[in-house]
C-alpha cells in the first residue's frame, strides 16, 4: 500500500513508509512529483560516467549499492526503486533511502545539495555545512530543544527558484549519536537504534515538522574543528565565501557521473552572493554546545 508524503517540496509517492508529513488527498489532486517503490534494480549501468566500491552515476540515472541492505536505482529526478536484501530491517534501508539515495534525486532534479544541518530563526534559515563529525546534527538538535524550528539534518536542499536562496524543509527526524543524546536528556530506549561504530550508538530523533515551504536562507554558519581551545567566529567575505559552500556540498562526487557540476558552482556563487557566511572554530577536543548556540544565537 502506498502512500504520498510531502518532503522536500516534492509530493512523494512511496512504497516504504517514510518518517513524514502525508499528504492528504495529493493522489486524486495530482500526479506525484516523485515515486518510490519496490523492485529489480540493475547491477550496474550501462554508461556510467563515475563508478566507484558503491555507487555508479551517468546522465538521469544513478546506482547505490550497499552490501547487506539493497541496491537503488534513481532514474530521471521522478524515481527511486529499491531492490532490498530479503529480511533486511526498514530502518536500514531508509538510512541510504534518505541520505544518499534522496540526494542523488535532488540533485538529478538541478537542487543545490548542502551536507549541512538547518533551523529557522526569526523567518529565516540558518544553516550549518560542514563535514561528517564537526557536530552539524547535534547543534541542530540542541537550537531545536531552545525552541527553533528545525528543517534539516544532514541532507539540506536550497531552492535558489524565484531568485532568493530558501531552504526546503526535509525530512523531521536527526541522527544522534548516544552521548549527544544523553547531553540532550533524551531516552536513548524510546528510539530507534540505526548505526553503531566506534564502539557509540546512532539513533534516529523525531522532531517537530513545523514548516512545509520553503524558509528564505539568510545565515550560514560553516563549522570546523580546530586545536583552538575556544570558539571562534569570522565573516567570510568575496569569493571566500562559496569554499565552504563547494567544499561541503553533499556527496559532490555524484555530480562528476551526474553532470552539472558547472550549474552547481554557479548555484554555490549565487547562494554566496545572497546570504551572510561565517565560518565556525569550535575546539576539536571538547564539542562546547552550550557556548557554541550562545555564541550563534547572537550573531542570528
Amino acid at each position: 500500500m502506498s502512500e504520498t508524503y510531502r518532503i522536500f517540496g516534492l509530493n512523494v509517492l512511496s512504497e516504504i513508509d517514510l518518517p513524514a508529513r502525508c499528504a492528504a488527498g495529493v493522489e486524486g489532486a495530482s500526479p506525484p512529483d516523485v515515486i518510490i517503490e519496490y523492485g529489480e534494480a540493475p547491477a550496474q549501468l550501462s554508461r556510467p560516467q563515475k563508478k566507484t566500491g558503491w555507487y555508479e552515476a551517468g546522465p538521469g540515472e544513478f546506482l547505490l549499492c550497499i552490501d547487506a541492505i539493497a541496491r537503488y536505482y534513481v532514474h530521471g529526478g521522478r524515481r527511486i526503486v529499491i531492490a532490498p536484501v530479503p529480511g533486511v530491517e526498514k530502518e536500514k534501508i531508509l538510512i541510504f533511502l534518505m541520505g544518499s539515495a534522496m540526494g542523488a534525486l535532488l540533485h538529478q532534479r538541478g537542487v543545490l545539495v548542502l551536507h549541512a544541518g538547518a533551523v529557522a530563526a526569526n523567518n529565516h534559515a540558518v544553516i550549518f555545512p560542514g563535514p561528517s563529525g564537526a557536530g552539524k546534527s547535534t547543534l541542530a538538535a540542541g537550537l531545536h530543544q531552545r525552541g527553533f524550528a528545525f528543517l534539516a539534518d544532514d541532507v539540506c536542499a536550497v531552492t535558489l527558484e524565484g531568485g532568493a536562496p530558501a531552504v526546503i524543509p526535509g525530512f523531521p527526524r536527526l541522527k544522534l549519536w548516544e552521548d549527544v543524546l544523553s547531553r540532550l536528556g533524551k531516552d536513548k530506549d524510546q528510539l530507534k537504534k540505526v548505526v553503531w561504530t566506534r564502539n557509540l550508538e546512532k539513533y534516529f530523533m523525531p522532531v517537530n515538522h513545523e514548516h512545509d515551504l520553503p524558509v528564505p536562507l539568510k545565515t550560514v554558519f560553516a563549522l570546523e574543528t580546530s586545536d583552538a581551545k575556544h570558539i571562534v567566529v569570522c565573516e567570510l567575505k568575496g569569493a571566500a565565501k562559496i569554499d565552504p559552500l563547494i567544499g561541503n556540498t553533499y556527496r559532490l562526487g555524484f555530480l562528476e557521473g551526474l553532470g552539472g557540476k558547472k550549474e552547481h558552482f554557479r548555484q554555490c556563487a549565487k547562494l554566496a552572493a545572497q546570504t551572510a557566511v561565517y565560518r565556525v572554530l569550535r575546539p576539536r577536543e571538547k564539542f562546547l554546545l552550550d557556548e557554541l548556540m550562545d555564541v550563534l544565537e547572537a550573531e542570528f
